[in-house]
């Protein structure tokens, strides 16, 4: 065993001895006393002599009168140290007088032995009993005897060492008289630790009260610096090497360490320790969440069970921690600990008492401190606010408003103090809008909405309010807190918009949206009322003729015409609209039987079959009409009249045009027979007759192949390549949509994966039916199809979607597009404005892209009002950060415009034709944009 640095043997330099003390007396030798007389004095000093000396001066008197007695080389008294690694020696005598104190470490003394198993007593043979203790061997120390100190409750707390350079000749009785002298010197020792322990409580009282005191006084703009003098104090005080302030963070789960105190020589952790974790798996956590103490006397010491946590504290430099709960109304914000960094340190009762009052003065200023930055957190709100503010008392005098108010208003605060909120009344709400107000306020303590008040300069706004009730301790109201925002501009801008999403912009007649709206409400009427719906359908006859010998702006002007002879004709709660096109329908409302409606209809036919002058010519078209009635033996929806009139009408094109037609349910019942149609696709698709063509899209300005829309062909053995309008139609609704939307994902999947082996990356877009769309397992679907294709990414496909498929099932289409966009399938929305856009509807569906119908790239080189739509959608797509894709682009003038408009990629017949899938890659091997593309200046 090796014996440390720092020598535990006395020095051989004396001490001044005490002045109570003089050879002779009882402290002379006696000739061979017997045992029992040395017992006696012993016993007589400790009665007589000893009694009224206490701590250094009793403990030296021992030692004295142990070496002259029995004549030993040396006898001193020391006091474990607090961390019990180590002895302080309170006093010693040698046969040279007095011994100055010093300290000494345990580890590897006979000591160590005499602490931690009680008496030891080498009588002789010093060199070999010695042998591991070379301090003992350099000291020619030949007899050693210790005896342990112990406390009340038996533990050591010290002990007593007697040495000698020669053999111990009486070792019973100096083992006799230690015994004797023990009892004595433990409860001397334990007297001067617990008057020790006194004088430190109290000495932690003064401390906190005068911390309690400067935290209390402190300006609010002096909190942090005040909180760090105290730990500074607090650690200087303890003897600590680190003090620290830890502070819950938003989340529950980590603390940040916000103030800190460092010892000399002591490297600083705060910037270090920050989002630290905290929770159960640590075992300081898991007692500081119970407001409990955390004491880790040797952090290497921990279980091996809380592994995680020795390891992080050691990698964080700590050794000996002691940390503290601080509580502000039960909840825990946050704790102080006091640290050791390179030693262990056995934390005593007056540490814990310490650390405890001082995380509970930490607490209180920390919470000042909260409040005061909610205070000038408030303050800075309210005075900073963008909304307004106003605050009354409970009888609605106001109080205080701030600058927003003033600003929005235009009432200075002055003018407005002790004035209630009526001054800034409109007259547009009633007794009854305000009575439903205070009720709201009354029974759930706010309320808010739209609001219509007046300025100063007394123009009317429109704001949104929100008003709360503020109750005090004892429940009762104590103000009213009203904070507004002018949502004019907002509103004016929202009509406009709804008025675009909803109205038709050449005619002024509601869209097919609002027709649908229109229709829906017109029908529940009728089941309310008992009497007829009429849903007419009118397509003029014609009208192509005009537009192709006068173009489209008079073709427009004929539309406008038209519309506004409609509306002028039907009676006041029909409604007419426009579908797109030359395409019109009129619901008409409120019919005793089906005869009622035909006279106004032989009114439309004869309006809209009346010249009209325009430009120096006089136009003329006519019009067939479609009617279906509503209610019918069967239940239909909104949808199934619409489809229906739709059919009656071109029946009446059939027969002959400028005329009218009444859906026939039989008839319809015929049609809706095409069961041998229907399995004649089924067959096909078993017989694998279908086969997809690819539709390029590109970018315009570079020319890059951005992608392919694939588009069905039907191989029909008898009648060749059928389009898909002859077909699509008829499965419409039916389940066989699905399996044929399904063959053509996995066919188009299957050519991406074909293209990727020849090194060409396109992406494919596939168009999906409403039908196909609401199915519930879609996405189960759409998943088994990507996964029997791994090597396609499915970011190379792309599923399109009518607006109209989507708006049929609002709420499952949403789903599905989130859901796709999840593994990366993405969305477009195809044939966008083309009646049914709508912003609401918009934001509803988040496709990631918009395909702008033809219709309206068709006519926009002549056509202003197409043009305008395509500039709303394009902005719209921006707005709403979506990519747009324009279909039908025909013509190099088409194509620069759309470049000018902002939209950079297209498809149509300009570019390419839809190609078998084998000639793709030569075609985007060899196809380059025009110059003039790629000169248009971008937008």
């Amino acid at each position: 065993m090796s014996i440390p640095q720092i020598p535990w043997l006395p020095s051989a330099s004396p001490a001044a001895a005490p002045a109570v003390f003089e050879r002779g007396g009882d402290f002379a030798a006696c000739a061979d006393p017997s045992e029992r007389k040395r017992i006696e004095i012993a016993l007589d000093a400790l009665a007589r002599r000893y009694a009224q000396l206490s701590g250094v001066a009793f403990y030296q008197a021992v030692c004295r009168h142990l070496v002259e007695t029995l004549d030993l080389g040396s006898v001193f008294v020391g006091a474990l140290s607090t961390g019990g690694d180590r002895i302080d020696v309170q006093a010693g005598w040698s046969r040279s007088g007095a011994l100055a104190p010093w300290s000494y470490a345990l580890e590897g003394t006979p000591c160590a032995e005499v602490i931690q198993g009680g008496p030891r007593l080498y009588p002789t043979g010093g060199a070999d009993t010695f042998s591991p203790h070379k301090a003992l061997r350099d000291r020619q120390i030949e007899a050693y005897c210790g005896t342990p100190l112990l406390d009340k409750h038996g533990r050591a707390i010290g002990l007593i060492v007697a040495l000698s350079s020669g053999p111990l000749i009486d070792a019973h009785d100096v083992n006799t008289l230690l015994d004797v002298f023990d009892d004595r010197v433990s409860a001397e020792m334990q007297r001067e630790a617990a008057e020790a322990a006194l004088n430190r409580r109290i000495a932690v009282e003064g401390l906190i009260a005068r911390l309690s005191t400067e935290l209390i006084l402190v300006a609010p703009d002096a909190l942090d610096s005040a909180l760090d003098r105290a730990l500074r104090l607090v650690g200087e005080f303890a003897g600590v090497e680190r003090a620290s302030v830890c502070q819950m963070a938003r989340n529950s789960g980590q603390v940040d360490n916000t103030h800190e105190w460092c010892a000399a020589g002591i490297p600083p952790q705060r910037l270090v320790l920050q989002g630290i974790r905290f929770d159960d798996d640590f075992m300081a956590s898991r007692l500081i969440r119970t407001h409990s103490l955390a004491v880790m006397d040797d952090v290497r010491a921990l279980p091996a069970d809380e592994w995680p946590e020795r390891e992080w504290l050691c990698e964080a430099g700590f050794r000996s921690i002691l940390m503290a709960p601080m509580v502000s109304d039960t909840r825990l914000i946050g704790f102080v600990s006091l640290s050791m960094t390179t030693a262990p340190r056995r934390w005593s009762d007056e540490d814990r008492i310490l650390v405890r009052l001082v995380s509970n003065a930490v607490s209180s200023l920390l919470e000042r401190k909260r409040a005061e930055d909610g205070r000038r957190l408030a303050a800075s709100v309210f005075t900073n606010a963008n909304e307004a503010i106003m605050i009354t008392d409970p009888q609605g005098a106001i109080i205080d408003v701030n600058a927003a108010f003033t600003r929005i208003t235009g009432y200075p605060r002055d003018e407005v103090l002790g004035r209630t909120p009526h001054l800034l009344s409109s007259g547009h709400h009633d007794k009854h809008f305000y009575a439903e107000l205070w009720r709201a306020l009354s029974e759930d303590g706010q309320w808010q909405g739209e609001i219509w008040n007046r300025r100063r300069n007394g123009d009317d706004y429109v704001e949104w309010l929100t008003i709360s009730a503020l109750r005090d301790e004892h429940g009762e109201i104590s103000h009213y807190l009203a904070l507004f925002s002018d949502i004019s501009a907002q509103k004016a801008h929202q009509s406009q918009l709804e008025y675009i999403a909803h109205f038709d912009a050449l005619t002024g007649l509601p869209n097919r949206v609002l027709l649908h709206d229109r229709l829906e409400r017109a029908m529940a009427q009728a089941r309310r009322s008992g009497r007829l719906v009429v849903a007419a359908y009118i397509d003029l006859d014609g009208f192509k003729a005009v537009n192709d010998r006068h173009g489209h702006q008079m073709g427009d002007q004929l539309l406008a015409e038209l519309a506004m002879r409609m509306r002028t004709t039907l009676r006041e709660g029909d409604s007419v609209s426009r579908l797109g096109g030359d395409e019109f329908f009129a619901v008409l409302v409120e019919l005793p039987d089906p005869t009622a409606c035909l006279q106004l209809v032989q009114r439309l036919l004869g309006v809209l079959a009346q010249r009209v002058p325009l430009g120096g010519v006089e136009l003329q078209v006519s019009a067939s009409i479609g009617l279906a009635f509503y209610p019918q033996g069967e239940e239909v929806d909104a949808d199934q009249l619409l489809r229906q009139a739709d059919l009656a009408m071109y029946q009446a094109k059939l027969t002959g045009k400028n005329r009218f037609h009444v859906f026939d349910a039989v008839q319809d019942r015929s049609v809706r027979g095409q069961h041998q149609t229907l399995v004649r696709i089924e067959q096909g698709l078993e017989r694998g007759e279908f086969v997809l063509h690819y539709q390029p899209k590109v970018n315009m300005r570079s020319g890059q192949l951005i992608g392919a829309e694939a588009l069905i062909r039907w191989q029909h053995p008898e009648e060749g390549l059928v389009g898909p309008a002859a077909f699509l139609p008829v499965i419409e609704n039916h389940p066989l949509a699905i399996r044929l939307g399904e063959w053509v994902i996995g066919s188009a999947l299957a050519q991406v994966a074909a293209w990727q082996g020849e090194g060409l990356r396109v992406p494919v877009s596939v168009n999906i039916g409403a039908h196909h769309l609401q199915v519930a397992d879609f996405m189960p679907r759409l998943c088994r199809l990507l996964a029997a294709r791994p090597e396609v990414p499915p970011a190379m496909l792309e599923l399109e979607v009518l607006e109209s498929s989507a708006l049929e099932s609002l709420q499952q289409a949403s789903r599905v597009i989130e859901a796709c966009a999840e593994i990366g399938v993405s969305f477009a929305l195809d044939d966008f404005g083309t009646g049914y856009s709508s912003l609401a509807y918009l934001k509803r569906l988040p496709a990631a892209c918009l395909k702008i119908d033809q219709m309206f790239v068709r006519d926009m080189l002549h056509d202003s009002e197409d043009r305008a739509i395509l500039q709303a959608i394009i902005g719209l797509a921006s707005a709403f950060r979506r990519k747009v894709i324009a279909e039908g682009v025909e013509t190099i003038e088409q194509g620069a415009l759309l470049l000018e408009l902002g939209c950079e990629t297209a498809q149509g017949f300009y570019i390419s034709r839809p190609l078998p899938a084998a000639d793709l890659p030569g075609w985007a091997a060899g196809w380059l944009p025009p110059e003039d593309w790629r000169s248009v200046p971008r937008a």
